[in-house]
């Protein structure tokens, strides 16, 4: 390639990465104004909220920061804060417990049918869960499980099909040879998964963790279907009691919004590697 033919490539290139770095930069600012709309939305009182004026609506004065106050004290926002803690908590370690337990099996171990009985479990994924929710809570309702954790907690005893392949891509790129090894040194399959298995996964362990929950944090669905009793809210359902027909304060309900928000922003910010590596598991084979 000669130098005209060289400088020119360079150019191309250059233009391409100031395009894409632009182009990104937009995406970047209008996935974030509602974020800001939100945060700044919750220091206004009634009359900020409503005016259309465009000073009022992005720099109100003064900020009502008493509206988070306001948030802990017109509903029980601990809580519904523990609450989500607690069940994201359980059901994150009962979900990445047993989804690995059986992505082993099907990582390492052969028996017939394993194949399709794999693809029926991916199958599930493609099933919307809105389906599932009636018969689930007419069978919870008969055994008496309603308005307590238990059906949002033992259903995460058998995994979840997303879980089960996220885990099963990484394991599959464990070497044999180190299974083989321990078999060598007189280890049965349980302390061959729990001492050099779960330890070598500990990465798409995480990372489903992550997500799991991430997804038990916002669930608004389940616990609003099984639950009927204010002390067992989560957050999600505590947030609707904000809400009332004759007098709807939107100032203290998205400042309770924020700090519902709080804790995912810094999940992420704590585990966005471990999210980004989450998207190359998959792809692993």
């Amino acid at each position: 390639m000669t130098n005209a033919g060289s400088s020119l490539f360079k150019r191309k290139n250059l233009l391409v990465g100031i395009f894409g770095f632009f182009f990104m930069f937009v995406i970047a600012v209008i996935l974030v104004i509602p974020f800001i709309y939100l945060a700044v939305t919750s220091l206004k009182d009634m009359a900020q909220y409503y005016s259309t004026d465009f000073v009022k609506v992005w720099f109100p004065r003064p900020l009502h920061w008493e509206n988070y106050i306001e948030a802990f004290t017109q509903v029980d926002l601990l809580r519904y804060i523990f609450n989500s803690i607690a069940l994201g908590g359980i059901q994150t370690i009962l979900v990445v417990f047993s989804s690995a337990t059986i992505a082993y099996g099907f990582a390492r171990f052969k028996f017939p049918g394993r194949d399709i009985l794999f693809l029926i479990v991916l199958g599930t994924m493609m099933l919307p869960a809105q389906v599932t929710n009636i018969p689930l809570f007419l069978f919870f309702r008969t055994i008496k499980w309603t308005n307590s954790f238990l059906p949002l907690i033992v259903p995460c005893m058998f995994g979840s099909a997303w879980h089960i392949f996220l885990i099963r891509q990484f394991m599959l790129s464990i070497p044999k040879e180190m299974e083989e090894a321990a078999m060598m040194d007189g280890c049965n399959s349980f302390k061959t998964f729990t001492k050099i298995i779960l330890p070598q996964s500990m990465p798409a362990l995480i990372v489903s963790g992550l997500f799991q929950f991430l997804y038990s944090w916002k669930d608004l669905l389940g616990p609003l279907i099984y639950l009927s009793d204010n002390k067992l809210y989560t957050l999600p359902v505590g947030l609707l009691y904000f809400e009332s027909p004759t007098d709807v304060k939107y100032t203290v309900q998205l400042a309770a919004v924020v700090v519902a928000l709080l804790p995912t922003v810094i999940f992420f910010i704590v585990g966005k590697r471990y999210f980004e590596s989450g998207i190359n598991i998959a792809e692993l084979k």
